[in-house]
């Protein structure tokens, strides 16, 4: 067992227990999640939370291809993005209407819609940003072993299976075999060398490396939170897309280590912060920072509500 893996099956039970709840009996009670705002003194950080999630600046109108938030529980998937999504819905009467997309969303949406993701962009302000699939995303662990113990080598181990994968398969035509960094894929595009392929590696075996490569795939890189909590270095070019995990406001070489486009500079930089650990250890203490921000449950919680109230709100369907 890996102690690290996303504990998936708890959180499938709990959200079937949750969903086994009448809706009616959830708004009965719902926290204040308005009431407690106003007393708490984080109240401006959480108010630029929401508006951060949620951008839109003007009113709209819901269109006819805009569903019931009520029937989220008859779309035949067991996808965790139903689910995390009625976290918050639950607390809504269950008429309101509202767009969802719950797939891997690297694209501006035509109108405001909820997603897990965005562009990073000027005009992606129809991607309403939700807390979706967080059990597989929002892994944060406890690492066991400090960064001068480690392999001072970089790991690179992922699914580069589908077409919109591509920058991964330009890293592992660039550093497959190196001394630089150990490389492998669990999952293969027809024609690329069967030599890439490898076993799935546990997080408890990657924990044994100082860098852990983080490059995006259909939109967002799925380890950079739980690479970002470890004693290890998060490794990528600048992000692309991003998640309630803000990967936008992520500073380079403060937050992890920022490697060109063609990764072309990697030996250089990961050559730089094995000679300098201190540094190394400066970043790790900045990400660590940076991933506090959110483990306050009761913050969160009230930050997704708010999302969703002004959803809402700007769509006519509440009165402020």
């Amino acid at each position: 067992m890996d102690r690290f893996k996303p504990k998936k099956i708890r959180s499938y039970i709990g959200a079937y227990l949750r969903e086994a709840v009448p809706s009616a009996i959830w708004r009965q009670t719902m926290p204040d999640f308005e009431g407690k705002l106003e007393k708490r003194q984080d109240k401006d950080y959480i108010i630029s939370r929401v508006l951060y999630y949620n951008r839109i600046s003007g009113n709209f109108r819901p269109e006819t291809d805009f569903m019931r938030i009520g029937d989220l529980k008859k779309i035949k998937s067991s996808s965790m993005y139903k689910h995390d999504a009625w976290r918050t819905t639950r607390w809504f009467s269950q008429d309101l209407l509202w767009k969802a997309d719950f797939q891997d969303v690297n694209w501006i949406c035509d109108e405001p819609t909820v997603t897990k993701s965005r562009p990073i962009s000027e005009d992606n302000s129809n991607n309403i940003i939700l807390k979706l699939d967080r059990c597989r995303h929002f892994n944060f662990i406890r690492d066991p072993y400090d960064f001068r113990e480690k392999s001072p080598r970089g790991i690179f181990m992922a699914d580069i299976g589908d077409v919109g994968k591509m920058n991964r398969v330009e890293f592992m035509k660039v550093w497959f075999g190196s001394d630089i960094c150990d490389c492998g894929s669990i999952r293969n595009l027809p024609g690329l060398p069967d030599e890439w392929l490898k076993p799935k590696m546990k997080i408890r075996d990657m924990l044994k490396y100082r860098y852990i490569l983080a490059l995006e795939g259909n939109d967002v890189a799925t380890n950079l939170k739980w690479a970002m909590s470890s004693n290890s270095i998060a490794v990528m070019p600048k992000p692309t897309c991003e998640t309630w995990f803000m990967e936008k406001t992520l500073v380079p070489d403060f937050h992890y280590i920022e490697i060109k486009p063609d990764f072309s500079d990697l030996e250089e930089k990961l050559g730089y912060y094995s000679s300098h650990p201190e540094k190394a250890e400066a970043i790790i203490g900045n990400a660590h920072t940076y991933i506090r921000q959110f483990l306050d449950t009761e913050r969160e919680n009230m930050i997704e509500y708010l999302v969703l109230k002004k959803y809402f709100l700007d769509s006519g369907q509440l009165k402020a």
